[in-house]
């Protein structure tokens, strides 16, 4: 059977090398300071907004702990205008022996200040009551002057029970979820929903409000009991406020609002559901009045996220866009509204991952700079606000290649160089496949080639690669078992992934079986395992690609490999689609290349192949080392993966495959002196994905060297 192979044709926001910065190499970043020197309370849950004079005012709580404590206040601080210190903070309000806690800071379209945030009654989330104070006398030195002191209370009529209810009912079963109320979900939250009491108390504050162009006030709410949100709606200006119909999911938190030109109101959301932990995103189309279920998004998350609209049209997305802590924060712009997220930034990164930085807020202030503040930890005595200003213009400056320029000529290579990545596939198949990858590795001849987790193979042959670290040995990520009497299945527990499996126990044999039977989730749970039991071997992937191409069999499959990419920070292979003739040439060969894809790729700034092709067949060894030949001759300048499938020849290799020649052939190949001088004699440069992610990671590091200079 002859393999189908789709290119890969994203790569993830980050590979390992970008991972390598630390957030002083952001070149976005304006000015950045702690609001307040370091000290032992806790402190968190940052607010920050820009007044009428131009000056800032911040807020935080602060305290012995958060709900355990009753000594928890709201502090805050001020930064005026043309001054670069912020000033001795001050009490902002302090419910005595109640903690208070995530103070929201906002103007109203009049000019009144308010500021929200919550009384933790008994020490409980779900007992929380909503609180606000207003001012509109906040110039001069310390805490605003509060003319105005209430509590918002709601009380949800039987149209929240009827809402929790629908929406469950259209979720998939799922009993892996957590809420303070229903620690199974599902029933028990419907339940939940049906008592007044705990419908009516605990919703509580983290992102700033949002005002429609009618003035309505949304602002964002959520309950750590029912684990989802809703909104506080407002016609009068902020005086009176009533519920909407709550945001449901299983675990859509501290909403984030923005909206579409076309009136629709997204909400981006924390993940406290159930795993992988991704940014949840849910939609209104009736002013905030009610709310779609919410879909996990492609973006990892670990906490808080926030959201703004900018003055261009553009949005910005801030958060942990990481699910195994809170040492990462990015910052990410998009001028679709949110379709897709074209630029990031790393503003916060810890590569020991012991550094805390998390709960965010986003403005954009008048002079289209980015004002954020968040909750900035690196341990005991070590704890504070941090604020930075960001210039968003700096980030959307994409560095574009020039006429007739390749990225191997952006990775350092020779200008009109040829460059090829020689990639091994279907290592650890079978002991032939094993044999002359080690053979290859061993004599030095080629290091890159990635590894089938779920045949036989694949564990004898990456421990014995760990011997030499040099290789350059991926994870091939596979979904099908193509053979006929060869055959192989999920390292998943069946269950788990029944879509998965054919009527024989194993793998299906053609993608399209696939694509018709496997859901998106069945997919993400294998790639998963297959690449955390190559890591669970000791050997971190340098790589990820996709056997038979299958996770380019539909969209939902690529929107899992997108995000187990990005998860795992694992490079994945991507084709320059900005040289001439590359998207076409693969568009009348029927990949999956749309106007969409090439827009994705186009506004990627990690490394990049200029090309992609295969070792071609040959009648004979002889004719297939000629067209080879020939093949490299007709390729232009620039880096170009070219893939063979390379196994030594056995009874056994002919009883798995009719491709056994050519694959035995491919054995020879690249140790043939013909085809070793050759690459001298063109002045062939061979490469790897260790070495294009080491020499993307300099050519950032010497840009940002020049940049400080």
């Amino acid at each position: 059977m002859k393999q189908i192979r789709l290119i890969p044709l994203f790569l993830l926001f980050y590979s390992l090398s970008s991972l390598a910065q630390t957030r002083n190499a952001s070149k976005s970043i304006v000015r950045e300071e702690f609001i307040f020197p370091f000290q032992n309370e806790h402190v968190h849950g940052s607010s920050i907004v820009s007044l009428p004079d131009g000056d800032l005012l911040a807020c935080w709580f602060q305290g012995s702990g958060e709900r355990t404590a009753d000594d928890v206040r709201i502090m805050g601080a001020r930064l005026k205008k043309g001054s670069d210190k912020w000033s001795v903070p001050f009490l902002m309000a302090d419910t005595k022996g109640i903690p208070d806690c995530n103070p929201v800071l906002f103007m109203n379209r009049k000019g009144k200040l308010f500021m929200f945030w919550i009384a933790v009654l008994a020490n409980k989330w779900e007992n929380s009551i909503l609180r606000y104070r207003t001012s509109t006398d906040y110039s001069g030195d310390g805490a605003p002057n509060w003319e105005w002191q209430d509590n918002i209370l709601f009380k949800p009529d039987d149209s929240f029970a009827k809402e929790v209810g629908n929406k469950f009912s259209e979720m998939p079963e799922n009993q892996s979820g957590w809420a303070s109320y229903a620690p199974l979900y599902d029933d028990m939250i419907r339940e939940a929903s049906k008592d007044l009491s705990k419908r009516s108390i605990g919703w509580m504050t983290r992102i700033h409000p949002l005002t429609l162009k009618d003035g309505r006030i949304l602002l964002p709410l959520y309950s750590d009991g029912f684990n989802f949100s809703m909104v506080a709606i407002s016609d009068d200006d902020g005086t009176t406020w009533r519920n909407s119909l709550p945001i449901v999911g299983r675990g859509p938190i501290q909403p984030a609002l923005a909206v579409r030109k076309d009136g629709t109101i997204v909400a981006y959301m924390r993940d406290s559901g159930d795993s992988p932990a991704r940014v949840h995103i849910s939609t209104s189309t009736d002013n905030g009045e009610s709310w779609t279920l919410s879909e996990k998004t492609n973006i990892p998350n670990e906490a808080s996220v926030e959201l703004c609209v900018l003055k261009d049209g553009k949005w910005a997305f801030f958060g942990n866009d990481i699910s195994d802590g809170r040492y990462q924060l990015s910052l990410y712009i998009s001028d679709d509204e949110g379709s897709t997220w074209k630029w990031k930034e790393l503003i916060e990164y810890q590569e020991d991952k012991k550094g805390s930085f998390s709960y965010p807020c986003l403005i954009q202030t008048n002079d289209g700079f980015l004002n954020i503040s968040y909750s900035y930890s690196l341990g005991e005595g070590k704890k504070t606000i941090r604020h930075v200003v960001v210039d968003p213009a700096k980030i959307c400056v994409q560095e574009q290649a020039k006429p007739g320029e390749r990225w191997s000529e952006k990775l350092g290579f020779a200008h009109g160089q040829k460059v090829l990545l020689l990639h091994m596939d279907d290592a650890g198949m079978c002991p032939e496949a094993n044999g002359a990858v080690k053979r290859y590795i061993k004599n030095g001849n080629l290091m890159s080639a990635a590894v089938m987790m779920p045949c036989p193979e694949a564990v004898s042959l990456i421990e014995w690669v760990k011997k030499y670290p040099e290789a350059d040995i991926g994870v091939h990520l596979t979904l099908t078992s193509e053979w006929k009497n060869y055959r192989w299945g999920p390292l998943s527990d069946k269950d788990k992934v029944p879509g998965l499996i054919d009527p024989e126990g194993k793998f299906w044999h053609e993608v399209p079986q696939v694509v018709m039977n496997a859901s998106p989730a069945e997919v993400e749970t294998e790639i998963r395992a297959q690449i955390d039991r190559m890591l669970s071997l000791g050997l971190k992937p340098s790589h990820i690609d996709t056997h038979m191409g299958t996770l380019y069999g539909s969209s939902e499959y690529v929107k899992v490999f997108i995000r187990v990419a990005e998860d795992y920070k694992i490079p994945a292979n991507i084709i320059n689609l900005s040289v001439p003739g590359v998207a076409e040439r693969f568009q009348k060969e029927g990949y999956p290349i749309d106007e969409k894809v090439i827009n994705l790729v186009s506004s990627y700034s990690m490394p990049k192949l200029d090309n992609f092709t295969s070792v071609p067949e040959g009648k004979s060894y002889e004719e297939k080392r000629a067209r080879f030949l020939v093949l490299v001759k007709s390729l232009d300048a620039g880096l170009t993966e070219i893939i063979f499938h390379p196994s030594l020849l056995t009874a056994n290799l002919k009883s798995i495959t009719g491709t056994w020649q050519q694959r035995v052939w491919e054995a020879e190949l690249f140790s043939d002196p013909i085809v070793i001088k050759f690459f001298r004699n063109e002045g062939i440069a061979i490469t790897t994905w260790k070495e294009i992610t080491a020499r993307f990671g300099n050519s950032i590091e010497a840009k940002n060297d020049s940049s400080r200079r």
